[in-house]
């Protein structure tokens, strides 16, 4: 079975079992790298060009933002990408997508004809935030909850896939954190998103096994 496949199954099984629950994910992480690798690109930071443009209008649920924007081909498009605080007349840019047609959000009470869900996406300038990079759909937050960070001291990263795999040192209990690759360094003290932590997880880009590991949605070095 070719990557391309891979990368089709895992986007129809996650956007079937979204437009039914959004909250349910369904990707099983041992695809994801596959999925993400099959365009290509879908690791890299989105830059401006074909993958950019404004938005007109913005709509947030079930964990995702909505955005209609139009792109500099004059063609208006919806795209959908981790929740971000976006608003109208904003430049965006996002990378790799799937096209998916009659899309149910069911938490916003509409269909799309035609809507492309990005792996990355952000303000034009400013760094991507990743969809899901472990292959799931983001699960939503409680009402009124802030998205829950965790942070320690970076002591070594690995690269692979298009993935950063960082150790992290939490106050003496090491952690291993998955994330779209970032620039960092051992030393840096790093903060993230997201906690769907994965046993047995083997990483085959650099040929490890994780017993355990923590795929986050975001991950930034802070000071």
């Amino acid at each position: 079975m070719t990557r391309s496949f891979f990368f089709a199954l895992a986007i129809a099984s996650a956007v079937t079992a979204c437009s039914s629950n959004e909250s349910a994910p369904s990707v099983p992480a041992a695809i994801a790298p596959l999925a993400q690798n099959a365009m290509g690109a879908a690791a890299a930071a989105p830059s401006a060009g074909a993958n950019s443009g404004k938005v007109l209008q913005v709509q947030n649920g079930g964990g995702y933002t909505y955005a209609e924007v139009l792109t500099g081909g004059g063609k208006q498009v919806w795209i959908a990408g981790a929740q971000l605080d976006v608003k109208p007349g904003a430049s965006v840019q996002w990378g790799d997508y799937a096209v998916m047609r009659n899309f149910e959000a069911k938490s916003l009470k509409r269909t799309f004809p035609e809507i492309l869900f990005v792996n990355s996406w952000g303000a034009v300038g400013a760094a991507a935030v990743a969809t899901g990079p472990h292959g799931d759909f983001p699960r939503p937050a409680p009402a009124g909850a802030a998205p829950v960070s965790e942070s320690g001291v970076l002591k070594s990263v690995l690269n692979g896939g298009g993935y950063s795999y960082l150790e992290v040192d939490r106050g003496g209990k090491t952690v291993w954190v998955a994330a779209m690759q970032t620039p960092m360094k051992a030393g840096d003290k790093v903060q993230w998103q997201g906690d769907t932590e994965m046993s047995n997880f083997t990483a085959k880009s650099i040929g490890r096994t994780f017993d355990k590991i923590i795929f986050a949605s975001a991950v930034a070095v802070v000071k």
